[in-house]
């Protein structure tokens, strides 16, 4: 039997600012890494903020959320 694992969710942008510990969700839901990353650069831009990542949430609600993309600037 072929088991094929097919994840079903979506990605959010977040921003910290340096030396804080909590991130802030910027962005909606995003269909696409890339278009999470470019959202989350964007608002990166209006404000002080230095670091950036992005996470794929599964909608099945069994796995946590993974760490797709993390940069600094």
């Amino acid at each position: 039997m072929l088991h094929i694992c097919y994840s079903r969710g979506h990605y959010i942008g977040q921003l910290r600012r340096h030396g804080y510990r909590r991130w802030k969700t910027v962005t909606g839901k995003c269909r696409s890494a890339e278009g999470a990353i470019a959202a989350a650069a964007r608002a990166a831009n209006r404000g002080e903020w230095k670091r950036l990542r992005v996470l794929f949430i599964d909608s099945s609600g069994w796995y946590e959320p993974n760490l797709i993309f993390e940069g600094k600037q």
